[in-house]
């Protein structure tokens, strides 16, 4: 059929030099309909009047989406279903959307139909969205995805976001793709899509495919990326949006970037997929992909927002940076120890002490249950029990851990050699302990004076039993007590500071402080709390716990009305009351700040180029 015998809605001529293009539009039923392909003016048919162009119409048909993409310049993309995930990469390769070797290996390392409900899996291998009405959001088609993997340009090491992670497809290929020494977290609001994630990506690590092999471990969390968060601020090189970002949005996505910069691909209402990339120096970039349309990112209120910022501004004002342990290179101090006393006494470097005859064991009697600490705070202490023991050591070199057995070294010590005696007890320990675990048996170790070699150890009369106890279970063993009777932590607290064991004594003002940031303390206990804070600001105050203050003030100004009715509040000395009234001032300039930036986060962006 020629293309005059034809009804059209619509007729386009192009000219290419001496050549005409003529296309004529169909638009029924959502496809293009065209005859294409003309002859040179200069060519001729029989029959025909002179200086007529002669037309070589060939009849196509094409859906119209993959006609307004070719027109805007974009890649032909087969909607087809494949036979296998293979031959849907193989396809996406073909049509030039998968273009580098490193995204065709992570999306044949993480097969579609592995990301999708079973239900739903009959659907997987072709290339368009699919909808999970029960989780109420969409899986995007396979060459979207492939789009934006290649758009980021992940690097072995990069570290990635994948903000509304979903199925999890995108996160695990960026696993993939960062390998072992990068990393890679996926965030969603909704709590069930980042379940499935995260099972997704689990079942796949554990078929022991390539992909466990190569891959870095995935962390996902139920979060919203809007509301502040120190875990998300300024940490990647990369990151991925998966639904429509308001254009006034930006900029908490730009946050989201390390010092160095980087790169975020994100779709932008109404309808722009973007590449934003921020340069070492700060300069922005925009670069406008294609034109798209995604289901929209759920933006908090203005209220939610300035919850959320006092939340983590309260939280970082009473969270402490947990000091590590140093138990492995402490006992790496002893392993020395030992083999340069086994060179002096038996001539031979590195030939141990250690003998069956001599295995000493930490005695296994139970902490005591006395207590001396002041009674203002005892009947309260009291009836907050409830422990938990965490041992370390945390966070230690893989050197240490390869080379430092901590069983060998203590059963390497031999008997005791000194004695901590209190009032009513004694305990025997080993000097070389105490010398490496402590401040001040070290310091009394190498100071030369007569006293640094006895055989006993003194312990001041205040200073019960259990908590010298705890003191000895730390240095051998480094456990720490959270969580601890409140009654044991404040007697370890004061022995810790004493014999200056700074980790120990951080756990127990954590503990104590810990009684204070209870979320759901019973009504019957506020009256306690109440009293308790004012007490337990002074005990801050006296020996220098910034955590214990920071807490308490926050306490006694989110609960004043209850507080200031308690006794131990009117004995809080005026240098006390001026600091929870300094407090009170600066949470006022804190809440007011915070108004002044919600709904303020607008970037101002250099306008998008179209590519």
């Amino acid at each position: 059929m020629s293309f005059a015998d034809r009804t059209w809605h619509a007729r386009f001529e192009v000219r290419i030099g001496s050549d005409t293009l003529i296309l004529g539009l169909n638009t029924m039923d959502d496809d293009l309909e065209f005859l294409m392909d003309t002859v040179s003016e200069e060519e001729e048919s029989d029959g025909e009047p002179a200086g007529q162009p002669v037309q070589r119409t060939q009849a196509n048909r094409l859906p119209l989406h993959q006609f307004l993409r070719l027109i805007a310049g974009g890649r032909m993309v087969d909607h087809g279903t494949a036979a296998s995930n293979d031959d849907l990469v193989a396809a996406l390769k073909r049509g030039g959307v998968i273009q580098s070797d490193l995204v065709a290996r992570a999306m044949r390392a993480c097969p579609r139909d592995a990301f999708v409900p079973e239900e739903y899996r009959y659907e997987a291998l072709a290339d368009s969205p699919i909808r999970l009405e029960s989780m109420e959001f969409n899986v995007s088609a396979p060459h979207m995805h492939a789009t934006c993997i290649e758009a980021l340009d992940i690097k072995p090491g990069h570290r990635v976001l994948d903000v509304g992670c979903g199925c999890g497809i995108l996160a695990a290929c960026a696993a993939f793709m960062v390998g072992r020494a990068g990393s890679v977290v996926g965030i969603d609001v909704r709590r069930q899509a980042v379940r499935l994630s995260r099972d997704n990506v689990r079942r796949l690590a554990a078929a022991g495919t390539e992909y466990a092999a190569t891959a870095c471990e995935v962390d996902f969390r139920a979060r919203d990326v809007f509301l502040p968060s120190a875990r998300l601020r300024a940490r990647f090189d990369r990151v991925h949006v998966g639904a429509s970002c308001p254009p006034e949005r930006l900029g908490p996505l730009l946050a989201l970037l390390g010092p160095g910069g980087g790169r975020i691909v994100v779709p932008v209402a109404p309808s722009d997929l973007r590449v934003i990339t921020r340069a070492p120096d700060g300069a922005v970039t925009q670069r406008v992909l294609s034109q798209v349309r995604f289901s929209e990112l759920e933006v908090p209120g203005d209220a939610r927002m300035l919850l959320a910022m006092l939340r983590a501004d309260r939280k970082a004002r009473t969270t402490p940076a947990a000091l590590p342990s140093t138990y492995l290179a402490d006992l790496a101090g002893m392993q020395g120890s030992m083999a340069r006393a086994a060179m002096s006494s038996k001539g031979v470097l590195g030939q141990s002490p250690c003998s069956p005859q001599a295995v000493w064991e930490l005695p296994t009697s139970p902490l005591g249950s006395e207590s001396s600490w002041p009674r203002r705070l005892s009947s309260f202490l009291s009836s907050c029990s409830g422990s938990s023991r965490d041992a370390g050591p945390q966070d230690e070199a893989t050197s240490l851990k390869d080379s430092v057995d901590p069983a060998v070294v203590l059963r390497c010590l031999g008997s005791p050699d000194i004695s901590l005696v209190g009032k009513g007890y004694v305990l025997p320990v080993h000097s070389e302990v105490l010398r490496q675990r402590c401040e001040h048996f070290r310091a009394r170790c190498e100071s030369g004076m007569r006293d640094a070699a006895v055989e006993t150890i003194p312990v001041p009369d205040h200073f019960s039993r259990q908590g010298v106890e705890a003191l000895i279970e730390y240095m051998y063993h480094d456990v720490v007590v959270k969580d601890a009777d409140p009654d044991m932590a404040l007697a370890t607290l004061h022995v810790a500071q004493y014999y200056g064991v700074p980790r120990l004594v951080q756990e127990s003002e954590r503990t104590l402080a810990g009684i204070l940031l209870q979320k759901r303390a019973a009504s019957d206990t506020q009256e306690d709390l109440a009293a308790t804070a004012p007490a337990l600001l002074t005990l801050a105050d006296d020996s220098g716990l910034g955590h214990l203050r920071s807490v308490a003030l926050d306490y006694i100004i989110t609960h004043y009305d209850a507080v200031a009715q308690q006794p131990a509040f009117a004995a809080l000395s005026k240098e006390q009351v001026a600091m929870v009234a300094r407090e009170a001032c600066a949470l006022h300039g804190r809440v007011l700040s915070a108004l002044r930036c919600v709904g303020r986060d607008e970037v101002l962006l250099p306008d998008p180029v179209y590519q």
